[in-house]
């Protein structure tokens, strides 16, 4: 990877990178200020328990600057696809506001079909759905119906230690019914950077997060530069064995050196 070119974007994972159960780490507000100065900021996250308008309004409140088109969802790609491939009943396993979301996106999708009318199955971050809803979800699959996922993490940070996401959802699906997802949309997947991507050549992008099987993956996928922050789910010992090592490891986002990564020639 070319590491002559200074750094024209930087793209920040949110929770175990920014911030931890809606907290934000030591510096990370003011980091994130300096670099915006100076080059375009971008924010993803694989939490789709939440809409994409609670994260715009959840950045701003805790100060973190962000442009109209600085948040990549997950959301988004998927509701993206749905118009592509002319979709129109979809049972959304999804928490109420994300469900609202897509509503107003596109009132025209039925988002509670019937059983034998369910095109698709589109599972989000739900973490508050009940038993009957999970049974709903594993009845249409049994029936035939489409399996997409927004994404394949197997937990989601919090302050009391990491919790069950889609990923372990999964893998019980699998174990009942041998059934996979046909689709997932977010991190590893690079088209979660395509609108970065469309802007700047993927050596010019700098991809900050805290995991390596979604983070770095994705860095790898797309070619871009990548630094890893260890306030989240990836520790140190994680690295002593991987046959490729993340270009920058610190501790929080503010130990990253973004002033040479932004200005230095890297030479």
């Amino acid at each position: 990877m070319e590491k002559s070119k200074p750094v024209r974007a930087v793209v920040f994972d949110l929770d175990g990178t920014l911030y931890l159960s809606g907290k934000p780490y030591p510096g990370a507000v003011e980091t994130v200020k300096k670099v915006a100065e100076q080059v375009p900021v971008f924010y993803l996250s694989n939490n789709t328990s939440k809409s994409p308008v609670f994260y715009e309004n959840h950045l701003r409140r805790m100060g973190f600057p962000l442009s109209g088109d600085g948040l990549l969802s997950a959301l988004t790609n998927a509701l993206a696809m749905i118009h592509e491939q002319k979709i129109g009943n979809v049972f959304l396993f999804a928490n109420a506001e994300v469900s609202e979301w897509f509503a107003a996106q596109d009132p025209s999708l039925n988002l509670n079909p019937d059983m034998n009318e369910t095109e698709l199955v589109l599972m989000a971050y739900h973490n508050a759905f009940t038993y009957r809803e999970l049974c709903e979800l594993s009845w249409r699959l049994q029936r035939g119906a489409r399996f997409w996922v927004t994404h394949t993490d197997f937990v989601c940070p919090d302050v009391l230690g990491p919790v069950p996401d889609i990923g372990s959802f999964l893998a019980m699906l699998e174990t009942a019914y041998h059934i996979r997802p046909e689709l997932y949309f977010g991190k590893p997947n690079p088209e979660m950077l395509s609108p970065v991507l469309a802007k700047f050549a993927p050596e010019e992008i700098l991809l900050v997060g805290d995991r390596l099987y979604t983070d770095f993956e994705l860095s790898r996928r797309a070619g871009s530069r990548f630094a890893l922050t260890l306030c989240g789910e990836t520790k140190q010992d994680d690295l002593i064995h991987l046959s490729e090592k993340p270009e920058i490891v610190a501790d929080l986002v503010r130990d990253i050196p973004f002033e040479e990564l932004l200005t230095s020639t890297g030479r």
